[in-house]
């Protein structure tokens, strides 16, 4: 009986160590991502008028993928005021935005990026009117981090560009970013800690069991 207990005792103690393995591991887990973004429009393609569309980028921008998806600002569209009596057209004027992170968690992130492309098309007349719509060419695009996995989607993928008389002609881009993060390693000195614990109960457990013998 008193083996039996020793035994029960000594399996116990190796869950509630390899779970406080896995809990810690698992608080170490990363969560936000910083990152900022790049753009390009090409003005020599598909332009009827003087241009009046331009990018800013995101900067220093961040979002916290523990919920699992998120929307992530990608930067602003502006549509600025045409002249008097002037109108500008666009048709299947190309541009790109490029996602760069930056750090995931405290870690610096330098060789990873995504590029989404799409074309503008439409008609600026007035800083009252504007049909133009800026359509992502690409449904979805993943980007590996190693221990996150992030997918890009754009559910409004057709977005309607403001006039400047509406919101300053600000309009935001915005992507769904869906992260899923790869399953938890413990770290060596974690295994080597539940390794030794085990090896100690084990010697205890001997030790205690020849001095029982020695004593009968």
């Amino acid at each position: 009986m008193s083996m039996t207990k020793g035994l029960n005792g000594l399996r116990s103690a190796v869950v509630v160590l390899g779970l406080a393995a896995c809990t810690a591991t698992g608080a170490d887990a990363a969560a936000i991502l910083k990152y900022q973004t790049a753009t390009a429009v090409d003005l020599s393609t598909g332009i009827s008028g003087p241009n009046v569309i331009s990018f800013t980028p995101a900067s220093q921008a961040g979002v916290d993928l523990g919920s699992g998806s998120v929307n992530t600002g990608l930067g602003t569209f502006v549509v600025a005021p045409p002249a008097a009596g002037s109108s500008t057209t666009y048709t299947n004027t190309p541009f790109s935005i490029t996602f760069l992170p930056q750090d995931l968690n405290g870690t610096p992130l330098t060789s990873q990026s995504a590029v989404f492309t799409g074309v503008l098309n439409g008609v600026v007349d007035s800083p009252y009117h504007s049909t133009v719509t800026a359509t992502f060419n690409t449904p979805s695009q993943t980007l590996d981090l190693g221990d996150q996995k992030l997918t890009f989607s754009f559910p409004d993928n057709a977005k309607l560009l403001v006039p400047s008389q509406s919101n300053g002609g600000v309009t935001t881009a915005e992507a769904l970013l869906t992260s899923s993060q790869a399953p938890a390693v413990p770290e060596p000195s974690t295994v080597a800690l539940v390794l030794t614990t085990i090896g100690g109960l084990a010697l205890r457990r001997r030790v205690s069991g020849r001095s029982a013998r020695a004593k009968a």
